[in-house]
């Protein structure tokens, strides 16, 4: 994951100056991410923030949705996805190799130093298609996870902060009724004012691979919980487009507890 400046294994960037409340995302409220190409693993700070809570952003990594508050908001946060079949990159070749990652976590947004997540790592070789678990506490590398998964499974994820430098991850394979629950510590202190549902263009071996065809992912029953106790949902965030090259390879949109990102292209190279 990689750090936004837009992160989930990790891919360092700078990082934007903090916002205000993330505030509710009440049902009903829709957006969606329409802007034209302007600009595994999680990367924390892939992207640039603007000063409001709730712009559109690009990054050449991530898609998706994240909340911007100030320091010591959030607890926890979770979403709920079904683990993507694949195809090629568009106009890629059925031998190739493709892949992404998809995660939750906490902070890599505005809070560039940090960054606790859990999601999966999903890739296609040759036709066949796999999907990895794993949680990562940023700078630190990601950690793969035994849990097995595979393509139509539902997956909820869920990263807890117990405090700024320790959680929690449960990843819950609810198609096969196991579950995971993983301790994490993290080598720099969280800022817990952020939280994310995000896609991502993961790197190996320092490098970018090409983005697989995922269709479309949901993370359904998106929400973050405050330090207070209170719910709030992905729609009072902002949107995430992913762009290459000036190309844009996404489109998010979110609801009052849902995050959608659509695959548009990306480059088969």
């Amino acid at each position: 994951m990689t750090m936004f400046s837009a992160p989930a294994k990790s891919d360092q960037g700078g990082s934007g100056s903090s916002g205000g409340s993330g505030g509710n995302g009440g049902k009903g409220n829709t957006k969606t991410a329409t802007a034209t190409a302007t600009t595994a693993t999680a990367t924390s700070t892939a992207v640039t923030v603007p000063s409001d809570a709730t712009s559109l952003i690009t990054s050449t990594i991530w898609s998706g949705a994240g909340m911007e508050s100030a320091a010591g908001t959030y607890k926890s946060v979770t979403g709920t996805l079904v683990v993507p079949n694949l195809q090629p990159a568009a106009g890629g070749a059925a031998s190739g190799y493709y892949g992404g990652s998809a995660w939750v976590g906490l902070d890599g947004m505005t809070c560039g130093s940090a960054l606790m997540a859990a999601g999966i790592d999903f890739q296609y070789l040759q036709g066949t298609v796999t999907a990895q678990v794993w949680t990562e506490t940023y700078p630190n590398p990601g950690v793969n996870n035994a849990l097995a998964v595979k393509p139509g499974d539902t997956l909820k994820l869920t990263v807890t902060a117990t405090s700024s430098t320790t959680g929690t991850a449960v990843v819950d394979n609810v198609s096969s009724g196991q579950s995971v629950t993983v301790a994490l510590t993290s080598p720099s202190p969280l800022c817990l004012a952020n939280a994310e549902w995000v896609v991502e263009d993961f790197q190996d071996g320092g490098f970018l691979i090409p983005f697989a065809d995922f269709g479309t992912i949901t993370f359904t029953d998106a929400s973050a919980t405050t330090q207070s106790g209170s719910t709030v949902g992905p729609s009072a965030g902002h949107l995430i487009n992913m762009v290459q090259s000036n190309e844009q390879f996404t489109t998010a949109s979110s609801t009052g507890n849902s995050v959608t990102v659509e695959y548009l292209t990306s480059i088969p190279f």
